[in-house]
């Protein structure tokens, strides 16, 4: 009896193979980039098209909730990280020591010399208003992680997508919404080391055109259109982070 085979018409897993295999490809980008925003513009760039792409199948599929893209954003920092940093840089994800895990582990010859946490909102971490320490929860992480990775603290960061998803008092510690720019790097903790890279980097929630239906019609993506659109909605560039990792000289 022949063996019976499966009928290929659902495409999407081989899509979705070919999508975590791009996430190893070990091609440089030269590091004449890191005195540009280039690669900030094309982060942006990808973390919006696959919005997009979330949306359209939000509406074609009838599906009420679009997929998180939190893991997503924490791999595709990491495939523009392996791009950056040279051979002699080692990344690893959800590295856990004891009982600390963190998102992003990089080491400099063998030895962890950063951590980086990554996130598309504060969770958790959302400050105890009625603490004498409201971010007592961010402190004793940082401690922690220090401790067991044994990387100094001002070598550990986190990434924020946006200033956006957390709330208004969050942001105005680093956009000027009025102006529509970024303001200076806070100096107080832990707002001092959070990093947001992006503003408004959702195509779902752009101005549209008036009578525009969210649920049933969907713009069309202009590559270039939105690459230039990055320009004034940076935060953070993912280039000074990539030379602060370079900066640590840990021996």
């Amino acid at each position: 009896m022949d063996k019976v085979r499966p009928i290929k018409i659902f495409k999407g897993s081989d899509l979705y193979s070919q999508l975590l295999d791009s996430f190893s490809v070990k091609e440089k980008i030269d590091n004449n980039y890191l005195t540009t925003n280039i690669i900030s513009k094309t982060i942006y760039l990808d973390l919006a098209k696959m919005k997009h792409s979330g949306w359209r199948m939000k509406i074609n599929f009838k599906r009420h909730k679009r997929h998180t893209i939190s893991e997503f954003f924490q791999d595709i920092i990491v495939f523009y990280l392996n791009a950056t940093l040279p051979d002699n840089y080692q990344i690893e994800l959800e590295k856990k020591i004891n009982k600390t895990q963190t998102d992003i582990a990089i080491k400099k010859d063998g030895e962890y010399i950063f951590l980086i946490e990554v996130k598309t909102t504060i969770g958790y971490e959302r400050p105890d208003k009625n603490s004498s320490e409201p971010y007592k929860k961010f402190r004793d992480r940082v401690t922690d992680l220090s401790a067991n990775f044994k990387v100094s603290i001002e070598n550990i960061i986190y990434i924020f997508e946006d200033h956006g998803n957390v709330g208004k008092e969050f942001s105005e510690k680093f956009w000027d919404k009025k102006n529509h720019k970024p303001k200076e790097t806070p100096t107080d903790f832990p707002f001092s080391i959070i990093k947001p890279l992006f503003n408004g980097n959702d195509p779902y929630y752009w101005k549209h055109k008036k009578g525009f239906n969210r649920q049933s019609h969907y713009t069309e993506f202009d590559e270039a259109a939105i690459f230039e659109l990055a320009e004034n909605n940076i935060v953070t560039k993912f280039e000074d982070v990539v030379k602060q990792i370079l900066s640590v000289d840990k021996k």
